[in-house]
């Protein structure tokens, strides 16, 4: 499958499908499913919770790429300070398939294929790939998160 390498937070919004538009200086003529990788490095979110860093998140189908307007940047999850270079480039519309168990992936520019074989549907009892990744790798953020959500 092809993928494609994002930071984080923006990697998981992408995954978990808030995030609908994604900003890139170049155009594809690529359009169909993409695997969400996210680059190195975690970042944290709530609840002790992390958008892990380096891993394949999720995929999602891309429907369309054109140039990027004012009226995508509500779905881009931009900062402010991002907006005017953002619209000087293209924006990726997707569409969230079904996010992954997350595994180790190496991210590179541009597209990169990633075995098929690699992938395994999250399972539905996990909100997201966050929760997920805590799972299996924070049991104490884990069991802390069940414990407040239970």
């Amino acid at each position: 499958m092809k993928a494609i390498s994002i930071k984080q937070p923006w990697a998981s919004l992408v995954a978990a499908g808030y995030k609908t538009v994604e900003c890139r200086t170049w155009k594809t003529h690529y359009r169909g499913p993409l695997l969400i990788c996210s680059s190195k490095g975690d970042f944290e979110i709530n609840d002790g919770l992390v958008a892990p860093g380096g891993m394949a998140l999720g995929v999602v189908e891309l429907v369309d790429v054109r140039p990027m307007t004012r009226k995508d940047i509500p779905s881009a999850y931009l900062p402010s300070d991002a907006e005017r270079e953002a619209l000087l480039g293209f924006a990726w519309h997707v569409k969230k398939i079904y996010e992954v168990k997350p595994f180790a992936v190496k991210g590179k520019l541009s597209f990169f294929p990633v075995n098929d074989e690699m992938l395994e549907k999250l399972p539905p009892e996990y909100k997201d790939h966050t929760v997920f990744y805590a799972s299996e790798h924070m049991p104490d953020v884990f069991a802390a998160y069940q414990q407040k959500y239970a």
